[in-house]
C-alpha cells in the first residue's frame, strides 16, 4: 500500500523548475506546452486559483496560479466568462527560468551576464524590462513577442512574456 501511495505521489508531484521560451508560434511555450488560451493553460497547470476582471479601456481576465507564481492575462468578451486569448504572461516565482537559466530572484547582473545585448522595453508601461528573448511570426521586419526579465533594486523580480509593437 505504502509504494501504491509513494507512486501516485510522484505522478502527481509539481515539477520543480519550468522553462518558459518562444519560438515562431504566436503564444509562448510554457513548461514544455503551447499556452495560448485559458483552456490550454489549465490543461497544462490545472484551475487558476482565481479568475478575475480587469478594469480598464479593454476587457481582460487575469488567471492566477499562485502555487506557480503565474498569471496569464487574457483578452475577454466581458466579466471573464469567455477568455480569449492570452495577452502577457508574468512568472514571479524561482522555478520558473529561460532556456539560459535566468529565474526570478536572479541578480540583474547575472541578467546582463546571461543575456549581454538585452535591450530595454520600458516603453511597454511594465517598469524596467529588459528584452532577452523574441519569437512569434515575423511582421514588419520583426518579431512581436518577447521574453523579458524585469528589474526592481538591482534583482530581476519577474519574468514576462509581452507583445511588443511591431506589427502596424
Amino acid at each position: 500500500m505504502r509504494a501504491l501511495l509513494v507512486a501516485l505521489a510522484f505522478t502527481t508531484a509539481t515539477p520543480l523548475t519550468y522553462v518558459v521560451r518562444l519560438d515562431s508560434g504566436s503564444a509562448p511555450v510554457l513548461a514544455g506546452a503551447r499556452v495560448g488560451t485559458l483552456t490550454q493553460a489549465t490543461r497544462t497547470f490545472g484551475k487558476p486559483d482565481r479568475v478575475l476582471p480587469l478594469t480598464g479601456t479593454h476587457p481582460v481576465c487575469r488567471a492566477l496560479w499562485g502555487r506557480l507564481g503565474l498569471e496569464i492575462r487574457f483578452s475577454a468578451a466581458s466579466r471573464c466568462s469567455t477568455p480569449g486569448s492570452w495577452l502577457q504572461v508574468t512568472m514571479r516565482a524561482a522555478r520558473w527560468h529561460t532556456s539560459l537559466g535566468l529565474r526570478a530572484g536572479d541578480r540583474e547582473a547575472r541578467l546582463h551576464a546571461l543575456y549581454p545585448d538585452a535591450r530595454r522595453l520600458d516603453f511597454l508601461g511594465l517598469g524596467t524590462l529588459w528584452e532577452l528573448e523574441t519569437g512569434g511570426p515575423l511582421c514588419d521586419g520583426g518579431p512581436p513577442l518577447a521574453l523579458a526579465g524585469r528589474t526592481a533594486d538591482g534583482r530581476v523580480n519577474a519574468l514576462l512574456v509581452v507583445h511588443v509593437p511591431a506589427c502596424g
